[in-house]
Order: structure tokens, then C-alpha cells, then sequence
């Protein structure tokens, strides 16, 4: 198969080449974790971190997740905004805050190998971090992601989450927003309703929830890219039930004991707007391939697993 494929809503597109394709555990990779003496996530080591803004304690008082700054955040978190405008230089401080969520205290465990009332608690922790986040004046779009492997731009093995919450919202984000907002205003429903309802139909479905749907997207951007979706409209993380939770960490379990097969790094990110409506999801893209010239080039990116081929693999995962 050689195909363009155009994003549901973005004006982007990529190119499905499955003939350029390997067999999945030709594309394996060997995961390397860091040295637990040397990790500032491990219990014992709490002081080689910032002073933590959350601790989730068990019945004995041991930590099973903590909320910390950044020891080196991407955004400046105090003092005044400043502005460069000069016909080609154009520049203002990047404002906000810069979390991470340790998401156990075992330095072995992956996110895949937690239980699924352990990752519906991780998710419960974002949706509190998203509340308080969003009452930070300025702030004008939130992210949560996690980097599992050094392809995923990892510098830590240790099972750990991140969020930023800066005063500008990205521009890949914007145009995604503004493509929702016109759908919108011409169709007046949510588009990402009828996708996930089109889509649900399709080749690429992989599940099937009472709350949540799963599927690989028409213009795979990744090899294995998968999304999570609330059936329900959910503007943000915080609109989520209890139940809605909790079938979500079902989810997101199976699908990363999947990526463990391919022994795959990966990254996981949820965009949410401070006030404006949205559809939210997660998005799931594993890093089982590099970008090379011609992406780079051209932003058109070379997919060589077709996404219908990914929701074949995913789907076996997902049974039962």
C-alpha cells in the first residue's frame, strides 16, 4: 500500500508505505534502565528532589506517588513577562509550571506493570494536577505526557509522568482547536463525536467500551499510534466519571502490555484548554521508528505499519 492520508481535521497528511514495512519484532527495541542508586525517584532519595507538592501515602505511610516541580522546568514559574518585538524577532517569557508524577515507588516497575486501580489513580492524580493548574493566571493550555524510553526523549527509566501548563497555546494544539471550533460552528456537534462513532465501524477500532473508545487513526502519524477516547463529550480530564476512570486504566493497560511485546519506548500526551470546549483524548504514539530527511523536509511523515494493520495487533491485547 502507498497512500496520502490526510489528519481528520488538520490540514496534514502521511504517507502509508506498508511495503517499506518490517515484521513488528524486527522493530523491537532493547529497553535500558538507569542505575537505582543514582535515581532521584526511588524511595530514600525524596531530598534529591524539589519539595514535593503531593504525596499519595498507603496505609503504612509509604509513598505510592509523589507531585514534584521540576528540578529543570521547560517554563519560568515567577517574576514579570517580557516582550521582544522587533520585525523578525519576536519573543515573550515562557510562563507556567513544570510537575512530575512519580507513578510508584518500585524503580523496576513500567507504567504497563501496574495494576489497574494504580493507573486509574495516576489518572485521578492529573485530573486534580489539571484543576489546580488551571487556576494559574496566565496559563492557557495544560499537558499532560509521559516519555517511556530514551527514543521517547527519556533521561529517567523511572515510571514517571509530566505536565506543563504555560501561558500560550501550542500551535499544532491551536490549529486543532480552531479546526473543532469551525467543524462546530458549520455542523453544530462535536466532530470527534461522529469520528469516534465512524470509527467504531471501521478496520482500525480496537475497542469497544461501555465509556471509552480505542482506535487507530486514519493518518497514523506513528507506527502503532492508538487514541483514547470518552464516548461521552468530556471537554477536559476533570468532566470524567469515576467509572469512565476506571475503564480508562483498562484500557491504557492493555494497550501498553501490547507496546511491551515490541519492547517499544513511547510518548502519551493529553492537550486540554483551560475554558474552551473540546473533546478530550489521549494519544498514544510509540517510537518504534525514526524521522529521517524526508520528514524532517517536509513535515509529510512516512508510516510503514498502515493503521489498519496496528488495530489487527492491538486487538489480540484487548480481548477478554
Amino acid at each position: 500500500m502507498h497512500e496520502l492520508r490526510k489528519d481528520y481535521l488538520l490540514d496534514e497528511w502521511v504517507i502509508i508505505a506498508t511495503s517499506r514495512s518490517q515484521r513488528p519484532q524486527h522493530l523491537k527495541h532493547k529497553a535500558k534502565r538507569s542505575p537505582k542508586s543514582k535515581c532521584p525517584f526511588c524511595p530514600g532519595h525524596e531530598d534529591w528532589t524539589p519539595k514535593e507538592i503531593a504525596r499519595y501515602a498507603d496505609k503504612n505511610g509509604k509513598w505510592r506517588k509523589r507531585v514534584v516541580p521540576n528540578k529543570y522546568p521547560a517554563v519560568q514559574t515567577k517574576g514579570k513577562i517580557k516582550k521582544v518585538n522587533k520585525e523578525f524577532l519576536k519573543a515573550f517569557t515562557a510562563f507556567g509550571t513544570h510537575e512530575v508524577i512519580v507513578e510508584t515507588p518500585d524503580h523496576n516497575k513500567d507504567l504497563a506493570d501496574l495494576s489497574v486501580g494504580e493507573i486509574a489513580e495516576l489518572l485521578q492524580i492529573y485530573k486534580e494536577r489539571f484543576l489546580a493548574l488551571s487556576r494559574i493566571k496566565r496559563v492557557k493550555e495544560i499537558t499532560i505526557f509521559k516519555n517511556q524510553g530514551f527514543s521517547a526523549g527519556a533521561s529517567l527509566s523511572h515510571a514517571h509522568s509530566q505536565i506543563i501548563a504555560v501561558n500560550k497555546i501550542s500551535e499544532r494544539f491551536g490549529n486543532e482547536l480552531n479546526a473543532f471550533e469551525e467543524y462546530k460552528r458549520k455542523k453544530g456537534s462535536c466532530p470527534y463525536c461522529k469520528i469516534i462513532k465512524t470509527e467504531l465501524k471501521s478496520k482500525r477500532a480496537v475497542y469497544n467500551g461501555k465509556h471509552i473508545a480505542c482506535f487507530t487513526p486514519f493518518a497514523s502519524r506513528a507506527a502503532y499510534q492508538l487514541l483514547f477516547f470518552p464516548k461521552a463529550h468530556r471537554k477536559n480530564i476533570a468532566e470524567l466519571s469515576n467509572a469512565e476512570f476506571g475503564e480508562f486504566a483498562v484500557a491504557l493497560k492493555k494497550a501498553l502490555l501490547a507496546l511491551k511485546q515490541l519492547n517499544a519506548d513511547f510518548n502519551y500526551f493529553i492537550h486540554m484548554p483551560i475554558k474552551q470546549d473540546f473533546h478530550m483524548h489521549l494519544n498514544l504514539m510509540p517510537r518504534l521508528l525514526l524521522r529521517a530527511g524526508y520528514e524532517e523536509a517536509t513535515e509529510c511523515i512516512i508510516n510503514i505499519v498502515a493503521p489498519e494493520q496496528a488495530a489487527s495487533f492491538y486487538r489480540k491485547y484487548f480481548k477478554g
